[in-house]
């Protein structure tokens, strides 16, 4: 695991919700990005991912998610295409741009979302979430190939997996995460996958 206690990272804002542990892929084609895939894999630092914020210096938000490159590849048109890791929550602060207007900030290590980094959440009577998910990836290639570990066991990992993949909006999935109750969280998703996936 990276130490990251108040080093510095580039950073990537993106429309994108995101969480330890998950996975995504990324498409690469701005000059000052390829230079952070580059720096993070011959420096193996990493880079940071947060979500895009309209209102906020710089476009960064307050924290993001420290991300590992596990591979990549080209598309048709010979763009670069990165699979990433979230490996852990960091808190972000005093952003600046460089020369290339890449974003650069002080990470350290936060515990956010509260609910995640507890280990007693048994599954219990919450199968539906394990289920239901597992139905998801079955049925998604592409979501099978890009997740080399699942935990589909744990059941914070599956609540996690489950606000990354809903059709809602990124504002909706930040509240759940870092500002509901896990208890109201965990009705929630019962709610929605009952409606739409049950």
């Amino acid at each position: 695991m990276k130490e990251v206690d108040f080093m510095k990272r580039a950073i990537f804002p993106l429309p994108i919700f995101i969480l330890p542990e998950g996975y995504t892929r990324l498409r690469i084609f701005e000059p000052r990005y390829l230079t952070m895939v580059k720096n993070a894999l011959k420096t193996n630092s990493g880079f940071v991912l947060c979500t895009f914020e309209h209102d906020t210096p710089l476009n960064i938000s307050a924290q993001g998610c420290l991300m590992d490159v596990i591979d990549f590849d080209q598309d048709e048109s010979g763009m670069l295409l990165i699979d990433v890791f979230a490996s852990k929550s960091v808190q972000i602060d005093n952003v600046y741009q460089d020369e290339q207007e890449l974003r650069h900030g002080d990470v350290s290590a936060c515990n956010t979302p509260y609910w995640y980094n507890k280990d007693n959440h048994e599954i219990g009577q919450h199968q539906l979430l394990q289920v239901s998910l597992e139905d998801v990836f079955a049925n998604n290639p592409d979501l099978q190939s890009l997740y080399k570990t699942t935990k589909f066991n744990q059941l914070a990992w599956i609540v996690a997996r489950w606000l990354e993949l809903l059709p809602i909006s990124i504002e909706k999935k930040q509240q759940l995460a870092f500002e509901t109750n896990f208890d109201n969280l965990l009705r929630f998703l019962h709610t929605v996958i009952n409606n739409e996936f049950a």
